[in-house]
Protein backbone atom coordinates (compact mmCIF):
# COMPACT_ATOMS: atom_id res chain seq x y z
CA UNK A 1 0.00 0.00 0.00
CA UNK A 2 3.08 2.05 0.80
CA UNK A 3 4.35 1.44 -3.11
CA UNK A 4 0.58 1.51 -4.27
CA UNK A 5 0.16 5.40 -3.74
CA UNK A 6 3.06 6.42 -5.90
CA UNK A 7 2.31 3.97 -8.65
CA UNK A 8 1.11 5.62 -12.28
CA UNK A 9 -2.37 6.82 -11.99
CA UNK A 10 -3.19 4.51 -14.93
CA UNK A 11 -1.40 1.57 -12.84
CA UNK A 12 -3.64 2.60 -9.85
CA UNK A 13 -7.20 2.42 -12.31
CA UNK A 14 -5.99 -0.79 -13.86
CA UNK A 15 -5.32 -2.22 -9.94
CA UNK A 16 -8.79 -0.53 -9.44
CA UNK A 17 -10.87 -2.18 -11.97
CA UNK A 18 -9.32 -5.63 -11.38
CA UNK A 19 -10.04 -5.64 -8.33
CA UNK A 20 -13.89 -4.43 -9.22
CA UNK A 21 -14.21 -7.18 -11.37
CA UNK A 22 -13.52 -9.81 -9.25
CA UNK A 23 -15.45 -8.16 -6.80
CA UNK A 24 -18.37 -8.39 -9.17
CA UNK A 25 -17.77 -11.94 -9.88
CA UNK A 26 -17.76 -13.35 -6.80
CA UNK A 27 -20.56 -11.57 -5.37
CA UNK A 28 -22.75 -12.90 -8.65
CA UNK A 29 -21.96 -16.26 -7.79
CA UNK A 30 -22.12 -16.73 -4.03
CA UNK A 31 -24.27 -13.75 -2.67
CA UNK A 32 -28.35 -13.86 -3.03
CA UNK A 33 -28.61 -10.34 -2.46
CA UNK A 34 -26.92 -9.48 -5.24
CA UNK A 35 -27.60 -12.22 -7.69
CA UNK A 36 -31.17 -11.25 -7.71
CA UNK A 37 -30.32 -7.68 -7.21
CA UNK A 38 -28.03 -8.21 -10.72
CA UNK A 39 -31.18 -10.09 -12.49
CA UNK A 40 -33.96 -7.80 -11.70
CA UNK A 41 -31.89 -5.12 -13.43
CA UNK A 42 -30.96 -7.43 -16.89
CA UNK A 43 -26.66 -6.87 -15.70
CA UNK A 44 -24.88 -10.09 -15.92
CA UNK A 45 -21.00 -9.65 -14.27
CA UNK A 46 -19.09 -9.51 -17.90
CA UNK A 47 -21.68 -5.85 -18.02
CA UNK A 48 -19.46 -4.56 -15.41
CA UNK A 49 -16.14 -4.05 -17.32
CA UNK A 50 -15.19 -0.89 -16.14
CA UNK A 51 -15.67 1.95 -13.84
CA UNK A 52 -17.90 3.83 -15.76
CA UNK A 53 -20.33 0.58 -15.78
CA UNK A 54 -21.03 0.86 -12.23
CA UNK A 55 -23.76 3.21 -12.96
CA UNK A 56 -25.72 0.44 -14.43
CA UNK A 57 -26.16 -1.29 -10.65
CA UNK A 58 -28.53 0.25 -8.56
CA UNK A 59 -27.55 1.56 -5.42
CA UNK A 60 -28.18 0.42 -2.35
CA UNK A 61 -28.41 1.77 1.21
CA UNK A 62 -27.91 0.93 4.47
CA UNK A 63 -31.79 -0.01 5.47
CA UNK A 64 -31.57 -2.62 2.17
CA UNK A 65 -28.70 -4.47 3.66
CA UNK A 66 -30.72 -4.52 7.32
CA UNK A 67 -33.30 -5.81 5.87
CA UNK A 68 -32.53 -8.38 3.96
CA UNK A 69 -31.71 -12.04 5.86
CA UNK A 70 -27.92 -12.30 6.61
CA UNK A 71 -27.56 -15.62 4.59
CA UNK A 72 -28.48 -13.40 1.55
CA UNK A 73 -25.88 -10.35 2.05
CA UNK A 74 -23.01 -12.89 2.72
CA UNK A 75 -20.99 -14.76 1.05
CA UNK A 76 -21.91 -18.64 0.79
CA UNK A 77 -18.20 -19.51 0.86
CA UNK A 78 -17.28 -17.54 3.73
CA UNK A 79 -19.20 -19.09 6.77
CA UNK A 80 -19.49 -15.85 9.07
CA UNK A 81 -17.99 -18.00 11.97
CA UNK A 82 -14.57 -17.78 10.59
CA UNK A 83 -15.08 -13.40 9.77
CA UNK A 84 -14.19 -10.93 11.55
CA UNK A 85 -17.47 -9.35 12.82
CA UNK A 86 -17.95 -5.41 13.41
CA UNK A 87 -20.52 -3.07 13.54
CA UNK A 88 -21.12 0.52 12.46
CA UNK A 89 -21.63 3.31 15.06
CA UNK A 90 -25.01 4.18 14.68
CA UNK A 91 -25.33 7.57 14.39
CA UNK A 92 -27.78 7.83 12.17
CA UNK A 93 -29.90 4.28 13.73
CA UNK A 94 -29.91 1.02 14.37
CA UNK A 95 -25.72 0.30 14.18
CA UNK A 96 -25.31 -2.11 10.70
CA UNK A 97 -23.52 -5.38 11.50
CA UNK A 98 -20.43 -5.77 8.91
CA UNK A 99 -18.21 -9.33 8.32
CA UNK A 100 -14.85 -9.39 6.73
CA UNK A 101 -12.74 -12.26 5.90
CA UNK A 102 -9.23 -11.54 7.64
CA UNK A 103 -6.95 -10.93 5.13
CA UNK A 104 -9.28 -8.12 3.84
CA UNK A 105 -9.95 -7.03 7.55
CA UNK A 106 -6.22 -7.27 8.00
CA UNK A 107 -5.88 -4.82 4.44
CA UNK A 108 -8.42 -2.31 5.28
CA UNK A 109 -6.86 -1.71 9.20
CA UNK A 110 -3.30 -0.94 7.36
CA UNK A 111 -5.05 1.24 4.71
CA UNK A 112 -5.37 3.52 7.94
CA UNK A 113 -1.52 3.43 8.54
CA UNK A 114 -0.95 4.99 5.61
CA UNK A 115 -2.19 8.17 6.50
CA UNK A 116 -0.40 7.95 9.45
CA UNK A 117 2.83 6.79 7.84
CA UNK A 118 2.66 9.49 5.47
CA UNK A 119 2.71 12.15 8.37
CA UNK A 120 5.42 10.86 9.65
CA UNK A 121 4.35 8.50 12.69
CA UNK A 122 6.77 5.98 13.39
CA UNK A 123 5.08 2.52 14.39
CA UNK A 124 6.95 2.73 17.66
CA UNK A 125 4.83 5.92 18.60
CA UNK A 126 2.35 5.15 21.25
CA UNK A 127 -1.57 6.55 20.20
CA UNK A 128 -4.29 7.28 22.87
CA UNK A 129 -7.65 6.74 21.34
CA UNK A 130 -10.81 8.70 21.97
CA UNK A 131 -13.30 6.57 20.52
CA UNK A 132 -16.51 4.72 20.69
CA UNK A 133 -16.89 1.62 23.23
CA UNK A 134 -17.19 -0.70 20.12
CA UNK A 135 -13.87 0.16 19.00
CA UNK A 136 -12.47 -0.68 22.31
CA UNK A 137 -10.61 -3.93 22.43
CA UNK A 138 -8.65 -5.52 25.23
CA UNK A 139 -6.80 -8.19 22.89
CA UNK A 140 -2.95 -7.26 22.14
CA UNK A 141 -1.80 -7.52 18.34
CA UNK A 142 1.41 -9.52 18.54
CA UNK A 143 3.32 -6.00 17.02
CA UNK A 144 2.28 -4.84 20.43
CA UNK A 145 4.32 -7.13 22.47
CA UNK A 146 7.41 -6.04 20.01
CA UNK A 147 6.90 -2.05 21.21
CA UNK A 148 5.12 -1.80 18.20
CA UNK A 149 1.57 0.23 17.27
CA UNK A 150 1.23 0.85 21.08
CA UNK A 151 -2.07 2.11 22.11
CA UNK A 152 -4.61 3.15 24.71
CA UNK A 153 -8.37 3.88 24.50
CA UNK A 154 -10.73 5.37 26.31
CA UNK A 155 -14.72 6.00 25.42
CA UNK A 156 -16.20 9.15 24.21
CA UNK A 157 -18.55 8.58 26.68
CA UNK A 158 -16.52 9.54 29.19
CA UNK A 159 -15.75 13.69 30.71
CA UNK A 160 -12.98 15.51 29.60
CA UNK A 161 -11.27 15.49 32.86
CA UNK A 162 -10.48 11.57 32.17
CA UNK A 163 -9.68 11.90 28.96
CA UNK A 164 -7.39 14.55 30.61
CA UNK A 165 -6.44 12.20 32.77
CA UNK A 166 -5.29 9.67 30.52
CA UNK A 167 -3.07 11.68 28.18
CA UNK A 168 -1.47 13.25 31.17
CA UNK A 169 -0.51 9.34 32.27
CA UNK A 170 0.61 7.87 29.12
CA UNK A 171 1.64 10.94 27.68
CA UNK A 172 1.03 9.84 24.16
CA UNK A 173 2.63 10.61 21.09
CA UNK A 174 -0.26 10.74 19.11
CA UNK A 175 -4.01 11.80 19.72
CA UNK A 176 -6.43 10.05 18.24
CA UNK A 177 -10.14 9.92 18.17
CA UNK A 178 -13.57 11.27 17.07
CA UNK A 179 -13.05 15.12 15.88
CA UNK A 180 -15.93 16.38 18.27
CA UNK A 181 -14.60 14.95 21.39
CA UNK A 182 -10.59 16.40 21.00
CA UNK A 183 -12.66 19.90 20.80
CA UNK A 184 -13.97 19.70 23.74
CA UNK A 185 -11.02 17.82 25.76
CA UNK A 186 -9.35 21.50 23.87
CA UNK A 187 -12.24 23.42 24.99
CA UNK A 188 -11.81 21.61 28.78
CA UNK A 189 -7.81 22.48 28.85
CA UNK A 190 -8.33 25.78 27.48
CA UNK A 191 -11.23 26.97 29.93
CA UNK A 192 -9.46 25.55 33.10
CA UNK A 193 -6.19 26.37 31.97
CA UNK A 194 -4.80 22.86 33.07
CA UNK A 195 -1.08 21.92 32.42
CA UNK A 196 -1.09 18.85 29.61
CA UNK A 197 1.38 17.44 27.31
CA UNK A 198 1.21 18.37 23.62
CA UNK A 199 1.04 15.22 21.54
CA UNK A 200 3.59 15.04 18.33
CA UNK A 201 0.39 14.03 15.98
CA UNK A 202 -3.77 14.42 16.62
CA UNK A 203 -6.00 12.74 14.35
CA UNK A 204 -9.62 13.33 13.62
CA UNK A 205 -12.32 10.85 12.80
CA UNK A 206 -15.51 10.41 12.62
CA UNK A 207 -16.91 13.86 13.20
CA UNK A 208 -17.31 17.10 10.67
CA UNK A 209 -14.12 19.19 11.41
CA UNK A 210 -14.68 22.65 10.95
CA UNK A 211 -12.00 25.62 11.05
CA UNK A 212 -13.24 26.92 14.95
CA UNK A 213 -12.44 23.15 15.76
CA UNK A 214 -8.82 23.17 14.11
CA UNK A 215 -7.87 26.49 15.52
CA UNK A 216 -8.68 25.62 18.97
CA UNK A 217 -6.53 22.18 18.76
CA UNK A 218 -3.93 24.02 17.14
CA UNK A 219 -3.61 26.75 19.78
CA UNK A 220 -4.27 24.23 22.59
CA UNK A 221 -1.54 21.67 21.56
CA UNK A 222 0.49 23.58 19.48
CA UNK A 223 0.01 20.41 17.16
CA UNK A 224 -2.27 20.43 13.78
CA UNK A 225 -5.29 18.49 13.23
CA UNK A 226 -5.26 16.02 10.54
CA UNK A 227 -8.43 14.66 9.36
CA UNK A 228 -9.20 11.35 7.94
CA UNK A 229 -12.13 10.54 6.20
CA UNK A 230 -13.70 6.65 6.78
CA UNK A 231 -16.15 4.20 7.75
CA UNK A 232 -16.54 0.36 8.91
CA UNK A 233 -17.99 -0.16 5.62
CA UNK A 234 -14.97 0.82 3.31
CA UNK A 235 -12.24 1.57 6.46
CA UNK A 236 -10.18 4.22 5.44
CA UNK A 237 -11.71 6.43 2.30
CA UNK A 238 -10.01 9.52 2.33
CA UNK A 239 -7.19 11.53 4.41
CA UNK A 240 -5.86 14.83 4.37
CA UNK A 241 -1.95 14.81 2.68
CA UNK A 242 0.89 17.11 4.48
CA UNK A 243 1.71 18.49 1.24
CA UNK A 244 -1.69 18.80 -0.69
CA UNK A 245 -4.68 21.08 -0.72
CA UNK A 246 -7.20 18.27 0.38
CA UNK A 247 -7.65 14.70 0.75
CA UNK A 248 -6.20 11.40 -0.38
CA UNK A 249 -9.17 9.01 -1.70
CA UNK A 250 -7.68 5.70 -1.76
CA UNK A 251 -8.73 4.08 -4.51
CA UNK A 252 -6.79 0.71 -4.55
CA UNK A 253 -9.33 -0.05 -1.90
CA UNK A 254 -12.60 1.49 -2.46
CA UNK A 255 -14.37 3.46 -5.45
CA UNK A 256 -16.14 6.68 -4.72
CA UNK A 257 -18.46 7.84 -6.56
CA UNK A 258 -20.06 11.64 -5.66
CA UNK A 259 -23.53 11.50 -6.79
CA UNK A 260 -26.12 14.41 -7.42
CA UNK A 261 -29.36 14.48 -6.10
CA UNK A 262 -30.82 14.74 -9.10
CA UNK A 263 -29.48 12.21 -11.11
CA UNK A 264 -30.36 9.29 -9.08
CA UNK A 265 -27.85 6.62 -11.16
CA UNK A 266 -24.71 8.53 -12.72
CA UNK A 267 -21.51 9.14 -11.62
CA UNK A 268 -20.83 13.08 -10.92
CA UNK A 269 -17.92 15.17 -9.51
CA UNK A 270 -19.70 15.88 -6.22
CA UNK A 271 -22.65 14.74 -4.19
CA UNK A 272 -23.93 12.04 -1.91
CA UNK A 273 -20.55 9.20 -1.84
CA UNK A 274 -21.36 5.80 -2.96
CA UNK A 275 -18.52 3.49 -2.05
CA UNK A 276 -17.79 -0.04 -3.40
CA UNK A 277 -15.46 -1.76 -1.05
CA UNK A 278 -12.94 -3.53 -2.91
CA UNK A 279 -11.95 -5.77 0.18
CA UNK A 280 -15.90 -6.60 1.31
CA UNK A 281 -15.97 -10.49 -0.30
CA UNK A 282 -17.26 -11.82 2.69
CA UNK A 283 -20.69 -9.30 2.55
CA UNK A 284 -19.94 -7.04 -0.65
CA UNK A 285 -20.69 -3.54 -0.20
CA UNK A 286 -21.17 -3.03 -3.33
CA UNK A 287 -22.34 1.26 -4.93
CA UNK A 288 -23.80 1.69 -1.46
CA UNK A 289 -24.64 5.15 -0.09
CA UNK A 290 -23.05 6.46 2.80
CA UNK A 291 -24.87 9.07 3.61
CA UNK A 292 -22.42 11.61 3.75
CA UNK A 293 -21.98 14.71 1.14
CA UNK A 294 -19.04 15.46 -0.93
CA UNK A 295 -16.60 16.68 -3.55
CA UNK A 296 -14.10 15.36 -6.16
CA UNK A 297 -11.21 18.56 -6.29
CA UNK A 298 -10.05 19.78 -9.18
CA UNK A 299 -6.39 20.33 -7.62
CA UNK A 300 -3.44 18.55 -8.30
CA UNK A 301 -1.53 16.40 -6.57
CA UNK A 302 1.78 18.42 -5.37
CA UNK A 303 3.44 15.84 -3.19
CA UNK A 304 3.91 12.67 -5.99
CA UNK A 305 1.25 10.76 -4.95
CA UNK A 306 -1.37 9.79 -7.70
CA UNK A 307 -4.22 9.00 -5.57
CA UNK A 308 -6.98 11.55 -6.72
CA UNK A 309 -7.87 14.08 -3.88
CA UNK A 310 -11.47 14.99 -2.79
CA UNK A 311 -13.00 18.46 -1.49
CA UNK A 312 -13.12 18.65 2.79
CA UNK A 313 -16.34 16.65 3.57
CA UNK A 314 -19.54 18.77 4.14
CA UNK A 315 -21.12 16.47 6.13
CA UNK A 316 -23.88 13.58 6.23
CA UNK A 317 -26.98 14.42 4.27
CA UNK A 318 -29.16 14.25 7.70
CA UNK A 319 -26.73 17.45 8.39
CA UNK A 320 -28.01 19.95 5.71
CA UNK A 321 -31.11 21.74 6.54
CA UNK A 322 -33.55 21.90 4.36
CA UNK A 323 -35.31 25.45 3.69
CA UNK A 324 -39.33 25.73 2.79
CA UNK A 325 -38.13 26.65 -0.75
CA UNK A 326 -35.97 23.10 -1.01
CA UNK A 327 -32.09 24.57 -0.93
CA UNK A 328 -29.78 23.23 1.38
CA UNK A 329 -27.64 24.85 3.49
CA UNK A 330 -24.15 23.31 4.45
CA UNK A 331 -24.00 22.42 8.36
CA UNK A 332 -20.51 24.46 7.53
CA UNK A 333 -22.66 27.62 7.14
CA UNK A 334 -23.89 27.15 10.96
CA UNK A 335 -19.96 26.56 12.00
CA UNK A 336 -19.41 30.04 10.38
CA UNK A 337 -21.92 31.91 12.36
CA UNK A 338 -21.29 30.63 15.65
CA UNK A 339 -18.01 31.22 15.39
CA UNK A 340 -18.07 34.83 15.24
CA UNK A 341 -20.77 35.03 18.08
CA UNK A 342 -19.33 35.10 22.18
CA UNK A 343 -20.89 33.41 24.77
CA UNK A 344 -21.19 30.15 23.43
CA UNK A 345 -19.24 26.87 24.45
CA UNK A 346 -21.17 24.35 22.36
CA UNK A 347 -24.39 24.44 20.33
CA UNK A 348 -26.43 22.39 17.82
CA UNK A 349 -29.00 22.87 15.31
CA UNK A 350 -32.10 20.72 15.29
CA UNK A 351 -34.82 20.62 12.05
CA UNK A 352 -38.44 18.57 12.63
CA UNK A 353 -39.97 20.52 9.72
CA UNK A 354 -38.83 23.36 7.11
CA UNK A 355 -40.61 25.72 8.51
CA UNK A 356 -38.66 25.73 11.93
CA UNK A 357 -34.99 25.05 13.27
CA UNK A 358 -34.37 24.63 17.31
CA UNK A 359 -30.89 26.10 18.47
CA UNK A 360 -29.52 24.66 21.36
CA UNK A 361 -26.89 26.59 23.32
CA UNK A 362 -24.58 25.62 25.88
CA UNK A 363 -23.21 29.01 27.47
CA UNK A 364 -19.83 29.92 28.50
CA UNK A 365 -19.09 32.14 31.50
CA UNK A 366 -18.79 35.52 29.10
CA UNK A 367 -22.37 35.31 27.84
CA UNK A 368 -23.92 38.43 27.82
CA UNK A 369 -27.69 38.96 27.20
CA UNK A 370 -27.06 40.14 23.53
CA UNK A 371 -26.09 36.73 22.32
CA UNK A 372 -29.40 34.92 22.03
CA UNK A 373 -30.76 38.03 19.89
CA UNK A 374 -26.97 37.65 18.11
CA UNK A 375 -27.66 34.05 16.85
CA UNK A 376 -31.15 34.55 15.53
CA UNK A 377 -30.10 37.68 14.07
CA UNK A 378 -26.90 36.52 12.29
CA UNK A 379 -29.10 33.78 10.89
CA UNK A 380 -32.05 35.30 9.14
CA UNK A 381 -29.42 37.99 7.63
CA UNK A 382 -27.55 34.94 5.93
CA UNK A 383 -31.46 33.12 4.76
CA UNK A 384 -33.70 34.96 2.63
CA UNK A 385 -36.66 32.72 3.65
CA UNK A 386 -39.27 32.38 6.19
CA UNK A 387 -37.99 30.11 9.11
CA UNK A 388 -38.90 30.37 12.89
CA UNK A 389 -35.76 29.92 15.05
CA UNK A 390 -36.41 28.88 18.45
CA UNK A 391 -33.18 29.33 20.97
CA UNK A 392 -32.81 27.07 24.05
CA UNK A 393 -30.50 27.62 26.46
CA UNK A 394 -29.17 23.82 28.22
CA UNK A 395 -26.87 23.04 30.63
CA UNK A 396 -25.07 20.62 27.85
CA UNK A 397 -25.35 18.99 24.55
CA UNK A 398 -24.99 15.29 25.09
CA UNK A 399 -23.21 12.90 21.82
CA UNK A 400 -26.03 11.24 20.34
CA UNK A 401 -26.10 7.27 20.70
CA UNK A 402 -22.92 6.56 18.88
CA UNK A 403 -20.97 8.82 20.99
CA UNK A 404 -20.49 11.23 17.84
CA UNK A 405 -21.30 15.41 18.66
CA UNK A 406 -23.39 16.04 15.71
CA UNK A 407 -23.80 19.84 15.03
CA UNK A 408 -26.26 19.64 12.72
CA UNK A 409 -29.25 17.40 12.65
CA UNK A 410 -32.19 17.12 10.01
CA UNK A 411 -34.77 15.10 10.41
CA UNK A 412 -36.60 16.36 6.87
CA UNK A 413 -36.15 13.99 4.01
CA UNK A 414 -33.47 15.48 2.08
CA UNK A 415 -33.91 13.71 -1.40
Amino acid sequence: MRKNQWEPRSALKKLQTNKLRNLINHAYTYVPFYKQLFDSNNIKPDDIRQLEDLKRIPISTKKHIQEAPLDDITSQIHPRSRCVRITTSGSSGIPLELFYEKNDFSCLNMNWLRPLLAHDVKPWHRKMEITGPHNISTKKGWYNYLGLWKSRAISVFEIPQDWLDLLIDYKPDILYGYSGSLKLLAQHIKKLELPHPNPLFIFGVSDLVDEECRELVYSTFQTKLIDLYGSAEAGCIAWECPECEGYHINIDTVIVEFLKSTESNSIENEGRVIITNLHSYAMPIIRYDLGDIGALSDKKSTCGRELPLMKVIEGRADSFLVLPSGNRLSPMFFFGIMKSIEGISQWRIHQDFTSDISVLVVPSNEISPQTIPSIKKKIMENISEELAVDIKIVDNIPPDRSGKLRAVISKVRQF
